[in-house]
């Protein structure tokens, strides 16, 4: 009889090799890469008991400052903690420091010497269920994993294949039952990642519709592709990328933005940057600049212009209870003044005590 998750091994397998073909000869691949890898972070999160928002990190990673969400300080203080922990799983997983490349060829290592003969995706499962059994940190045979789907010729897009979710709680651990989770988690993330293509593919489509009918010289559907591939273009990146001056480039991304082909994420005035829509979500986690208060004046206000954070406090403080004096308590300190002159009297004891044993002994 066959054991249970020779079935998923063999849908796992086709799906695998379906989104790799798929991926072998798309244009927007580069953004399938940048996605999947967000959607691998949020799981890696998840698994690790952090709720992260992807576009959080987005915003962190492109320069930009993130709008920290929450009623009060702890939750504030959580959006941060998660964020920070979102930026050090992608660390594992993009630019690893010398500390984490020498832990990530260590599992490199580890994956190599546990061959169990029932192919390179078996025993991969097989060395991971191992790996965690020796009570080794996830994060390490995570990145490994990623590596070595592509270097056995698995998988030629670095995509972030681990399975992660296999590892939430409830999962049986026993190794076969294991595998068949590990099998199931490692296929969602497969027609995730398939699904994601098919979306920025329809993405591209309709953004190249939108633009309508253009001349022949026209460089709109080429900053189109550019926009498909690149998950951020700026106006200096576009005329690089282009061969055209920043003024036209910075003309054709306004054009495409008042049609609702691209999204400004930044909120600025300058240095802007532009994504395909669907960027919304980074646009609504980026903090805007700080800017000046319509109607203001420049210089230092005056104590009583309307604009200045003293007038609203004081109509804040208009709006709040009157205060209500309080009589004054009074306290009696007889029995505590007692108790203090019994225990400087014990204590005058106690030295004259330890003096008279003093002599006795020198006698």
């Amino acid at each position: 009889m066959a054991p249970p998750f020779v079935e998923r091994l063999t849908q796992f397998s086709l799906e695998l090799g379906r989104l790799d073909q798929a991926l072998r000869g798309a244009s927007v691949a580069p953004a399938v890469i940048f996605r999947q890898r967000l959607a691998a972070i949020r799981r890696h999160g998840a698994v690790d008991g952090w709720v992260i928002d992807p576009w959080y990190l987005v915003a962190e990673l492109h320069g930009l400052v993130p709008r920290v969400i929450g009623q009060d300080s702890f939750e504030r203080g959580t959006t941060v903690d998660a964020a920070s922990h979102a930026y050090t799983i992608w660390r594992w997983y993009a630019h690893p420091d010398e500390t984490q490349a020498s832990a990530i060829a260590e599992a490199e290592a580890f994956l190599s010497e546990q061959s169990s003969g029932w192919g390179p995706l078996l025993d991969a499962g097989i060395a991971f269920h191992r790996w965690l059994e020796s009570s080794r940190p996830r994060a390490p045979f995570c990145a490994a994993l990623g590596r070595y789907w592509h270097s056995h010729d698995i998988l030629r897009t670095p995509l972030i294949l681990t399975g992660i979710e296999s590892l939430t709680p409830g999962t049986p651990w026993e190794i076969a039952s294991w595998l068949c989770w590990w099998l199931d988690a490692l296929l969602a993330e497969v027609r995730e990642a398939h699904d994601l293509l098919c979306q920025l593919e329809r993405a591209r489509r309709q953004a190249l519709e939108r633009c309508g009918a253009q001349r022949r010289h026209s460089r709109a559907p080429q900053a189109i592709n550019v926009l498909a591939i690149q998950p951020l273009v700026s106006a200096s990146m576009l005329a690089d990328r282009l061969g055209m001056s920043m003024k036209s480039a910075l003309q054709l991304l306004s054009v495409f933005q008042d049609r609702g082909i691209v999204v400004e994420v930044t909120h600025r005035a300058a240095h802007r940057l532009f994504g395909l829509a669907g960027m919304e979500s980074l646009s609504d986690v980026v903090t805007p600049p700080k800017r000046p208060t319509p109607g203001r004046k420049r210089g230092r206000p005056r104590k009583n212009d309307p604009f200045t954070a003293h007038s609203v406090l004081a109509d804040e403080m208009t709006q709040l209870p009157p205060l209500t004096r309080l009589d004054p308590v009074q306290f009696d300190y007889e029995d505590l003044a007692a108790a203090m002159d019994q225990a400087d009297e014990a204590i005058m004891r106690s030295s004259r005590l330890i003096a008279r044993l003093k002599g006795k002994k020198a006698n």
